[in-house]
């Protein structure tokens, strides 16, 4: 009686072993943990495994998504999304793939973008899009930034502040309709408020609320109710990398919009002293800070290494 309960555990066992199938491998030339086990060289992985590099950067394959742990790294490993629990990761073609941190989801844009994601804190996000671009929304799913290749910005979530907004930006209109595309995020938003019509083509900061809801104008990903609305002084407007107070008026409409857009690139450096709240999610600039160095050391010795997408790969 024994040893048929014994088989029938060992069987329940084996049953429950095969169907649960393996997500992906992890691989390093060294040490690496999975649930707590030690393990060097390489491993098969399963849905929720935690999985964490020592000294040494450890790559996981997911499918066709490629994540690198870097040394010191850790984070809980799904078929279609990771979640970072500390350190950093570099995500490489993951267009179907996900990384969520701490309250953040970020993904990008391109089937063979690379972005890098790293903890700073527990409450401090940094993103930097190397390759492809990359959008961070939030667990609600609205949207916090839009990064283009070379960009990075470093978020802080904003804890009871879920709908929170303030941007800077060229007030536009169109239709009846009034949008502003934040200088640091890249995020348009459809705006509603009283006297916004006296603001359009200005350089402004714009306080708010997202409304839940409601449908945003095409090409906006949120309508943010207003509740202030000033005009940005010259100074202001420059250290954003809007137009300033003179040139905003001149150019009007259409205008200002383009030079809203042409503001990216280098002058979104000269953003992080402005900064965003969008969706109750602080953000700044992070490539004068940590993250763009952070990613150029990194991408640099992974290249060094032919490991990056297009190249030979001689090493984990």
């Amino acid at each position: 009686m024994r040893l048929l309960t014994y088989l029938f555990l060992m069987g329940c066992v084996l049953t429950l072993m095969a169907s649960t199938p393996s997500v992906g491998t992890v691989k390093s030339t060294g040490d690496f943990v999975v649930d707590g086990s030690t393990i060097r060289g390489n491993s098969t992985i399963f849905e929720g495994d935690l999985v964490a590099s020592t000294a040494v950067r450890s790559t996981v394959q997911l499918g066709e998504a490629q994540i690198t742990l870097l040394p010191n790294s850790s984070a809980k490993v799904y078929r279609d999304h990771t979640v970072l629990e500390s350190g950093s990761e570099l995500m490489r073609n993951g267009e179907n793939h996900m990384i969520e941190a701490a309250t953040l989801q970020i993904a990008s844009s391109a089937k063979d973008g690379v972005v890098l994601v790293a903890m700073s804190g527990p409450n401090r996000i940094q993103v930097f899009a190397n390759s492809g671009a990359a959008q961070v929304r939030t667990a609600a799913g609205f949207l916090v930034a839009n990064l283009n290749p070379g960009m990075g910005l470093a978020f802080t979530p904003q804890a009871g502040a879920a709908t929170a907004m303030q941007m800077k930006g060229v007030l536009e209109t169109a239709g009846n309709k009034y949008f502003l595309t934040d200088a640091t995020s890249k995020t348009r938003s459809e705006l509603r408020g009283t006297d916004l019509g006296k603001f359009t083509g200005k350089s402004v900061q714009v306080t708010g609320s997202v409304i839940l809801g409601a449908a945003a104008a095409s090409g906006a990903s949120q309508v943010v109710q207003v509740t202030k609305i000033e005009q940005l002084s010259s100074q202001s407007a420059k250290a954003a990398g809007l137009p300033a107070a003179g040139a905003a008026g001149a150019a009007g409409g259409a205008a200002a919009a383009g030079a809203a857009g042409a503001a990216g690139g280098a002058a979104a450096a000269g953003a992080a002293a402005a900064g965003a709240t969008i969706a109750g999610v602080g953000v700044g600039t992070a490539v004068a800070v940590g993250v763009g160095v952070t990613a150029a050391a990194t991408l640099g010795a992974l290249g060094a290494a032919h490991d990056l997408p297009g190249q030979t790969s001689t090493s984990p």
